[in-house]
């Protein structure tokens, strides 16, 4: 609720006449907003959110997930905002109130500038033998807590999962968000690699055939997008 309207809830003090011009002086509003608001007009920020590609408390939700995920030491890049947000949005129960296709190229840069919460940071590579990762490691444990702590995470959707791989060609830096608190700009290696990893994934609670079949997930180029997306083979 904007201030105007919580003038004309609240009203004037006792003993006084109730009018718009006594209300902006007791409220320190224009009076003509007050007026706009006791006609039903929305604020100009009511009605920038309406028009916004996420609903407020998905954003919130999407912020708190980036948040997450660079405190687990994994942070979201840039360029895959979009198609997160585009996926959050599916999830809607109306299917009119679902979007049609993912947001634009500058729909990201809106989005963390609109929270304080979040940075943009260019993330480089280090040299293991100059990162010191023992109260890395401590935090996140205390962060992984959190989640398996909280209530309405379901004991069938978490698992246990056992990792090995190989390096590849990687980019030196990429784009990324993170916390406004975040204070480092690496991620742990010095070399150009990426990852080729194998997983052994068993459910904490099988419920069912609730279980993931083997298979692998490739990159794969698609034509028309510059950036490779990514396949589950079973």
């Amino acid at each position: 609720m904007d201030k105007a309207s919580q003038v004309l809830a609240r009203g004037v003090p006792p003993g006084s006449c109730r009018s718009f011009p006594a209300l902006a002086d007791h409220g320190n509003v224009a009076r003509t907003t007050l007026q706009h608001r006791d006609r039903g007009r929305r604020s100009i920020k009511e009605k920038a959110q309406s028009q916004q590609y996420l609903r407020p408390w998905e954003e919130k939700a999407l912020v708190k997930f980036l948040i997450q995920q660079d405190a687990l030491g994994r942070p979201v890049r840039i360029k895959y905002l979009g198609p997160i947000a585009f996926t959050l949005a599916c999830r809607r129960q109306i299917l009119s109130d679902r979007p049609r296709k993912a947001p634009g190229m500058n729909w990201p840069q809106s989005f963390y500038r609109r929270h304080s919460e979040l940075k943009a940071s260019k993330s480089t590579a280090l040299d293991w033998k100059r990162y010191d990762i023992y109260n890395k490691v401590i935090h996140w444990f205390e962060v992984i807590r959190k989640v398996l702590e909280d209530p309405n995470i379901l004991p069938e959707n978490l698992y246990n999962m056992d990792e090995t791989g190989v390096m590849l060609s990687k980019l030196n830096s990429v784009k990324v968000l993170v916390s406004k608190d975040n204070q480092h700009g690496y991620r742990g290696a010095r070399v150009k690699r990426t990852t080729v990893t194998a997983i052994e994934c068993q459910p904490i609670k099988p419920v069912g055939s609730h279980t993931l079949l083997p298979g692998g997930i490739m990159r794969i180029p698609t034509r028309g997008t510059p950036t490779p997306t990514s396949a589950y083979s079973g």
